[in-house]
């Protein structure tokens, strides 16, 4: 997924699902985009990701198959390090859309890119949550399959530095499913 950088995005300033503002586009990438979202809950307003199909792939049959499946995946996995998934829904034009935590951190990705080589014991708290929730996903008989350093997310939460979240479980697969 690459940061956008250049010009409005038509979605930015829309209202989606009746009840989520789009605000601003994260990253863009061959199946979609990723926007930063708020929810309005009552006086509060709460950060969210939306995540979007391109237009043209929410009509094709195995796509939109495969963007369901994130949706009912990642939305039966509770574990503290693993995204949690607050909506799903298909816009007026018929793009489809994942409401999810917004999490703000920086990807393993960014931070080996930025400051090199972590100190083992970093690492070692950092795979201990990564395998957390794993170990939830393979429970429930889902394997995650784009386990990479930009899928995995560090930020400070519940008081804890070096928090982590596992992102897309967009090309997961149950078990119990052919591909």
């Amino acid at each position: 997924m690459t940061e956008h950088t250049v010009g409005p995005d038509r979605l930015v300033g829309v209202e989606i699902g009746g009840k989520y503002k789009i605000v601003r586009l994260l990253g863009e990438g061959g199946m979609g985009c990723v926007y930063q979202g708020e929810q309005k809950l009552g006086a509060t307003i709460r950060k969210v990701a939306i995540k979007t199909l391109h237009e043209h792939l929410s009509h094709d049959a195995q796509i939109l198959a495969r963007f369901e499946r994130e949706v009912g995946t990642v939305a039966g996995l509770q574990h503290p390090n693993t995204i949690q998934v607050f909506d799903f829904g298909k816009m007026d034009d018929g793009t489809l859309y994942i409401v999810m935590e917004f999490v703000e951190g920086k990807s393993v990705a960014a931070i080996l890119e930025q400051a090199g080589p972590m100190d083992p014991p970093r690492v070692l708290n950092i795979l201990k949550q990564v395998c957390g929730s794993l170990e939830e996903a393979h429970a429930l008989g889902i394997v995650h399959r784009d386990l990479k350093p930009d899928n995995i997310v560090l930020c400070d939460k519940a008081g804890q530095h070096d928090w982590v979240e596992v992102l897309d479980f967009g090309i997961a697969k149950r078990s119990s499913e052919t591909d």
